[in-house]
């Protein structure tokens, strides 16, 4: 393994020569210089891994020195040689930033030790760093995927609030998305490397949710015939996603305030405290300010867990986003069945993009795997779209143009027909019919 490039700062030049000899030679890339000020100069042009400063040094003295670096070099490891009689300073040099301190003289081989103990430190910071940037990658590359101006403030949101604690709440219709949205901000956060947990509150009873939240002794009750840890235990560290919290019974809701308050529960059964440190995520489709003002949850868990609210808006809302959500998942699920489908005909992207989508991103996925899994030609075309999509497959897929009918005529019924496809969406139809959005623009106006 490399060895860490070492800046040494000593105004003994005797010393400083002889210990740059002992590391060179033990395989260390070391440069010395006499004072505080060269040290900096030099450190404006090149960079070190560690730096070792005496603290008596002329004009700017090693806890100066120390403060300086740790302002400009935020990753660089320090470490301070002090005298015996100065063991204070040195300590007031850790409090200041430095990593460790020697007393003079100094042991070589204790300076050798105390070195391979920082840079194996600093090797896994710069490890951790590495995987939360691959996680963070993954994210960017999952499924929450939109083009619209609501997709991208819901995107920069996410972005703003990952680092936080803050607890959020996500709203937003069923399909919509909302643990997608849970997991990226988690994977943008400081506890990607620790687990990410969710539960789904709705179908589940009262006992059955308060066990999963909590977990139970064994014997707590009939069938409990072993200690089982709840969600919270298992999110320790981590991120806690909460999925149709708007479900909860009011028991269960002082007990979740209890844990949002203090970061301690029992489990079911159980009298001893568990402390967790958790980060909360909780998601509905209700609106929980009726649910409160009707006596249904608490207003004090309300707020808590409405620190930050992210809104989700339903498929319908955003249409624009159809044609890139369908090629995702046709790229998915074509690699998923091993198919070679390119993607749509324009009259079957034309009926999804009109269709209402009740159950949102989650019914299109379903619809699309279907499609593929059916699909025997390139691309996908309406007669592989399910009838519930397509009430009237001649009606929607077809134009029909009399003959005789001029040309103007029959441009304006095709875009006509189009734009009647695309709910509207002169970009979709745009894309359909191979011209410019402000080509349709222009004739719609035209036209009237």
């Amino acid at each position: 393994m490399a060895k860490p490039k070492l800046l040494l700062v000593d105004d003994d030049k005797t010393a400083l020569d002889g210990l740059v000899k002992i590391l060179t030679r033990d395989g260390y890339p070391v440069t010395g210089v006499l004072s505080g000020y060269e040290a900096l100069h030099l450190l404006s042009r090149k960079s070190f891994d560690i730096i070792v400063t005496d603290m008596k040094l002329p004009g700017m003295g090693g806890l100066s020195l120390v403060r300086e670096l740790r302002k400009k070099e935020e990753s660089v490891a320090l470490v301070v040689i002090t005298a015996y009689s100065s063991v204070k300073t040195a300590v007031e040099a850790i409090k200041c930033g430095a990593d460790d301190y020697l007393t003079k003289p100094v042991n070589t081989e204790e300076l050798v030790m105390v070195l391979e103990k920082l840079w194996e430190k600093q090797q896994l910071i710069v490890q951790n760093r590495l995987l939360k940037e691959k996680l963070k990658e993954k994210y960017k590359s999952s499924e929450l995927v939109g083009s619209t101006p609501q997709m991208h403030r819901i995107f920069k949101m996410i972005e703003d609030v990952a680092p936080s604690m803050a607890s959020i709440l996500i709203l937003g219709e069923t399909g919509t998305g909302k643990e997608l949205v849970a997991n990226a901000i988690h994977c943008q956060s400081d506890r990607v490397c620790m687990p990410f947990v969710a539960l789904h509150c709705a179908a589940l009873s009262e006992g059955v949710l308060e066990s999963e939240l909590f977990g139970h002794e064994k014997g707590a009750f009939t069938g409990a015939v072993q200690l089982r840890k709840g969600r919270f235990e298992l999110a320790d560290g981590g991120t806690f996603f909460l999925d149709e919290v708007g479900e909860m019974s009011l028991k269960v809701q002082v007990k979740l305030l209890r844990v949002l308050e203090k970061g301690e529960f029992e489990r079911v059964g159980g009298e001893k405290t568990i402390k967790v440190d958790v980060r909360l995520i909780a998601a509905t489709n209700r609106d929980l300010e009726r649910e409160v003002s009707e006596g249904r949850f608490r207003e004090d868990l309300f707020y808590r867990l409405n620190v930050i609210t992210i809104h989700l808006p339903p498929l319908r809302e955003r249409r624009e986003d159809i044609p890139l959500l369908s090629n995702f998942f046709v790229i998915k699920y074509a690699k998923k069945y091993k198919k070679e489908i390119e993607g749509f005909a324009p009259a079957a992207i034309g009926v999804l993009c009109a269709y209402h989508w009740p159950g949102n991103v989650r019914e299109l996925e379903n619809v699309i795997e279907r499609s593929i899994v059916l699909c025997k030609k390139s691309v996908i075309t309406v007669d592989y779209l399910p009838k519930n999509i397509v009430p009237n497959k001649e009606d929607i897929s077809t134009i029909k143009i009399p003959l005789g009918t001029s040309l103007k005529e029959a441009e304006k019924e095709i875009i006509r027909k189009t734009l009647s496809m695309t709910n509207g969406s002169k970009r979709e139809a745009a894309k359909i019919l191979g011209i410019s959005s402000r080509k349709i623009e222009y004739k719609v106006k035209e036209w009237g």
